[in-house]
């Protein structure tokens, strides 16, 4: 640098000038490549690294949801597209490490020591996602909403995005750092290029627009990431279905909600809502129809409730609603008690779905903060169990949590626990009550009554497990075992000679709308050598108009094979009755509640009276439930009724003991078809 000084002031004022102005040129390229050289650097580097760090929630943050939708059996999407996902936000937080490219551009990995911990630390939390979530996925009935696999799921989730989230956040940090570094120098360039001369002129503006390009181009990245980050968080927070707040979201509001209350002492109420019978509309018309119930549902609901920051949907047909600003626990239950007696009104109406009309109930639990829980967790499953106390009573109504009703969850739960190994272990025995013609007293057929022979509790009634094997499940594997029992117990009458007429058999809604019933019908009669017309399978009115194309070709099916269908407690259901005008059935069975109320009901009498009417109209065989008196049996005579069920001729008795009670009336006491 002196060897250049001594020269130039050596030189002659034109050639000094000349010798400057080409060193100020120089000097200025220079300037020039080194800026151009750190805003590419930048723009490659940074941005890739940003990309890279966003990258990794979306994609892990995909993987939850569709893992999410999965479990509920809502959607069809394959689990190899979840692992997919998680492994595609593991190899761009490796590539935060060591570098890489994807063939679309070239990602630079981190120096700073502090960003590789972190970005390490990411990929031991997204490790333990997938780790947590196969073993949710290899146990599928044990990881159910609100197990203990289900909460430490969604935490490890959290886990990971706050730490993906800090990661991004610093990458930000890093990047503003550089870009100002960048603007301060970009600004002695231009200072110093005033001072150059006329010639570099052209060349400084040039250069100042790249410069503003480059800018321009940084703050649409910017833009763009933050225009990810929005949409990273609606799917993070939003069911993308019905539009309504998910999960994540109900947590945290309500979280808040419950700080809230507890500094003005005042109450929070929480509803928990199921659909009745959701999973048999979706085998039945498929998920789409299905999905589409999903949103009329949640329409519905926000209409109710008017707020939609108070209406959340928790997975597959689970919805809750958040009421809360209460300031006395009176007020919250009155208005929890007042909001699910309108949902369960409104809920129940019928839906169209471009195509074919659906009905569905709802059944709701109530819990309310503090006399049921301080935490959400606490709330929440104690509502849930309201719910399902709910559902296991009939179904179409709300219930408050209590201290007695979580006793009787947990009784549920051991019945529900011994449920299984007796199904296994085939613990139940057939009882059989005869049927009797009133015109001339002879028996006509018997109906199959299961029992279950505990081995501690000794003989169980049906009342004692079957709305517990209804909501667990498990009904629908108890009425295939009752159902082959029975048809191989009539099998075993026939070659013995012995006649018990008409065999009737109870099946369930949710067995009779599964997709194997009617094959697992005609495999059980290709095993025995029975007459088809010996058999009665007993359906209720419910399931005949809920499932209506369903049933309609199931009973034609099913009257093919020569099998005879029979309306179980008819009168109990739906007072529109234009369902016998559609399906062909044979018997219609009136419900002992009618039967009852003979001798001190006038209405019973009436309604009895068309009921049996309506049956002998229709040329079907009418029968009557629960007749346990002389009078009653002499009331349904005088109306024509064709057959009596009940005490006044036998209880429901054994295999050996119906054969006694058979043998022991005169050889033709039998009506055989």
């Amino acid at each position: 640098m002196m060897w250049l000084l001594r020269s130039i002031n050596n030189m002659s004022s034109q050639r000094r000038l000349f010798v400057l102005s080409l060193t100020s040129t120089i000097l200025l390229v220079s300037f020039m490549i080194f800026l151009f050289y750190l805003g590419n650097k930048l723009i490659k580097a940074q941005s890739s690294k940003i990309e890279a760090a966003k990258e990794i929630k979306y994609k892990a943050t995909n993987a939850h949801l569709w893992f999410e939708e999965i479990m509920s059996g809502d959607r069809g999407e394959s689990i190899d597209d979840v692992w997919r996902d998680i492994d595609q936000a593991d190899w761009y937080a490796g590539v935060l490490l060591d570098g890489g490219d994807n063939n679309v551009r070239k990602f630079y990995p981190l120096k700073d020591p502090v960003l590789r911990k972190d970005i390490t630390s990411v990929r031991k939390a997204l490790t333990r996602f997938e780790e947590i979530a196969r073993k949710r996925y290899q146990n599928f009935s044990d990881s159910n909403p609100g197990t203990e696999i289900d909460i430490k799921f969604d935490t490890v989730f959290h886990e990971f995005i706050q730490l993906a989230t800090s990661v991004e956040t610093k990458l930000h940090r890093q990047v503003d750092i550089e870009l100002s570094f960048y603007q301060k120098l970009s600004f002695f360039v231009i200072g110093v290029s005033t001072l150059l001369s006329f010639l570099l002129s052209r060349f400084l503006y040039r250069r100042e627009a790249l410069r503003s390009n480059l800018l321009t181009s940084l703050t649409d990245a910017q833009i763009s990431i933050e225009e990810k980050n929005k949409k990273l968080y609606e799917l993070a927070h939003y069911d993308f279905l019905t539009g309504l707040a998910n999960r994540n979201l109900f947590i945290k509001r309500m979280d808040t909600a419950l700080v809230q209350t507890m500094k003005g002492n005042g109450s929070v109420a929480l509803l928990f809502i199921d659909l009745d019978h959701f999973k048999i509309i979706n085998d039945q018309h498929g998920h789409h129809i299905g999905d589409r119930l999903l949103q009329q549902v949640a329409g519905r609901l926000l209409e109710t409730v008017k707020d939609r920051e108070s209406v959340y949907r928790l997975s597959g047909d689970e919805f809750v609603v958040l009421l809360n600003n209460f300031s006395a626990l009176e007020s919250s239950l009155l208005a929890a008690e007042q909001v699910a007696a309108e949902l369960v009104g409104v809920l129940q109406n019928p839906y169209q779905l471009n195509g074919p009309v659906v009905f569905i109930t709802a059944s709701i639990g109530i819990s309310v903060y503090p006399e049921d829980g301080i935490n959400t967790e606490q709330l929440l499953t104690a509502a849930d169990q309201a719910m399902y106390s709910a559902k296991s009573s009939g179904k179409n109504h709300f219930q408050f949590y209590s201290k007695e009703l979580s006793r009787l969850i947990k009784l549920q739960a051991e019945v529900e626990s011994d449920l299984r190994v007796a199904i296994q272990d085939d613990q139940f025995e057939l009882h059989f009550q005869p049927q009797w013609q009133l015109a001339t007293g002879k028996i006509s057929g018997v109906e199959v009554l299961v029992r279950w022979r505990h081995p501690e509790r000794g003989l169980l009634f049906p009342i004692d497990f079957i709305p517990v094997a209804e909501s667990s499940g498990l009904i629908k594997k108890l009425d295939f075992l009752i159902l082959r029992k029975a048809i191989n117990q009539l099998e075993a009458w026939q070659n013995g000679n012995f006649d018990v007429g008409i065999l009737a058999i109870n099946i369930s809604p949710v067995c009779f709308c599964q997709s194997d019933f009617l094959e697992k019908i005609r495999h059980y009669m290709k095993q025995t050598c029975i007459q088809a017309n010996n058999v009665e399978l007993e359906l209720t009115e419910s399931v005949l108009v809920e499932n209506n194309q369903h049933s309609q070709m199931a009973i034609r099916e099913l009257k093919q094979l020569g099998i005879r269908v029979a309306i179980d407690d008819f009168g109990t259901g739906y007072t529109s009755m234009s369902y016998l005008r559609d399906f062909s059935v044979d018997t219609l069975k009136i419900d002992r509640s009618f039967v009852a109320e003979i001798d001190t009901s006038k209405t019973s009498q009436i309604i009895l009276k068309n009921m049996i009417s309506l049956g002998v109209d229709l040329g079907l065989k009418v029968v009557a439930e629960g007749v346990e008196t002389k009078a009653q049996e002499k009331f349904l005579t005088a109306q024509n009724c064709h057959t009596a069920q009940g005490y006044l001729l036998s209880k429901p008795l054994n295999s050996e003991a119906l054969e006694t009670f058979i043998l022991s009336k005169k050889a033709d006491n039998i009506i055989s078809i």
